[in-house]
């Protein structure tokens, strides 16, 4: 169902759990109404939920299993929601499941999404579902170590290591359907959130000043960096890349994010192109690769191309210095940041602030 339609190049796309779409109605509204979501289209994934078998006209009509509605919603993406460049996908409860496992079948879906947010996903299951799982296939799909959360569970331990977009994953603080550990399970504690409410709740604010529209506004409006560094620096990135997800950030680097047949060039230069800061990590290892060919040289070509195409105002290029290296000449006249003498923690905070060069 569409809740706003402006063409726009991205859409909100919500798809609701056992207690239905018109659970997610609250959040709409303020959706609509934040002033810094105007431009996103707003879009909701509909199917047949219910915690009972239903009845219609005397016979039993079960309701589909959420392999099958996840199977549907990628169909339904790839078909009514193909003109747009991107979508950000937020899910509550069941519906948080269903958005795991289309990302885990759908190569399209992962492709398309920049930002998913699953609000009581019961990720590790429903202990008191297991009593109830001949009701329903949905409910039993729910319950505890069914078998379709230990296929999920076993295809996220593998696809979801390094996501292609910013994610988060919340909890509510009273939620005593779906415990804060089902919903958190295995996740990184950088991607962790908690909000007031209780299941239902916690996703129908009444005010635009409440944590939940915050969050997602966050999110939806992070700023995105793109992260360019040479493979012997991956560890360190990586703990960096962490920590700017816990500062609200959306970090981007190439593991993970291209699969087989992309062409290279085209998709590091869009993923350069919308993002708001470009950083290159700089190690000994890295300056030796400066002086060749190669993605990382590339990178770095391109990105100075793209700084003086936005102006000198625009700090879009921020070199991170790992050792006590010489800078490059061509990124020794761009504020940096020195992470040997400082923090991950520090390189957010000056991001934050936009004071990188030490004094």
């Amino acid at each position: 169902m569409k809740y706003r339609d402006l063409a726009s190049d991205s859409a909100i796309v919500l798809v609701h759990g056992f207690a239905g779409d018109k659970a997610w109605q609250p959040m709409i509204d303020q959706l609509l109404e934040h002033p810094n979501l105007t431009s996103w289209d707003i879009d909701s994934f509909q199917y047949v939920s219910s915690w009972m078998p239903r009845w219609l006209r005397y016979r039993l009509v079960w309701s589909p299993s959420l392999t099958n509605i996840a199977d549907s919603f990628s169909t339904y993406c790839m078909s009514t929601l193909n003109r747009y460049k991107h979508l950000s996908l937020l899910g509550h409860s069941a519906g948080g499941l269903i958005i795991e496992r289309a990302l885990m079948d759908s190569e399209w879906l992962r492709n398309r999404v920049r930002h998913v947010a699953l609000f009581g996903a019961p990720t590790g299951g429903v202990r008191a579902a297991r009593r109830l799982a001949f009701l329903n296939p949905q409910l039993r799909d729910v319950a505890a170590e069914s078998t379709f959360l230990r296929t999920l569970q076993a295809d996220l331990s593998r696809q979801w290591k390094d996501p292609t977009f910013a994610w988060r994953i919340v909890a509510a603080v009273d939620d005593v359907t779906v415990l804060r550990e089902s919903v958190f399970y295995d996740f990184p504690r950088a991607v962790r959130r908690t909000v007031p409410g209780d299941h239902v709740t916690m996703i129908q604010p009444t005010r635009q000043d409440e944590p939940v529209v915050g969050l997602v506004a966050n999110l939806l409006c992070s700023p995105r960096l793109f992260l360019s560094y040479v493979r012997e620096d991956e560890a360190i990135v990586k703990d960096v890349f962490a920590t700017l997800v816990r500062h609200e950030f959306t970090p981007w680097i190439d593991q993970g994010k291209l699969v087989a047949g992309d062409v290279w060039d085209s998709k590091i230069l869009e993923a350069l192109r919308e993002s708001d800061r470009f950083l290159v990590f700089l190690s000994a290892h890295a300056i030796a690769k400066l002086s060749g060919e190669g993605v990382f040289r590339h990178e770095v070509d391109t990105a100075v191309a793209l700084q003086k195409e936005r102006g000198a105002q625009s700090a879009f290029v921020v070199p991170v210095r790992l050792e006590d290296v010489p800078l490059p000449q061509d990124l020794a006249s761009f504020q940096w940041y020195d992470l040997f003498t400082g923090s991950a923690e520090g390189l957010a905070k000056a991001l934050e602030a936009s004071t990188l060069k030490p004094e």
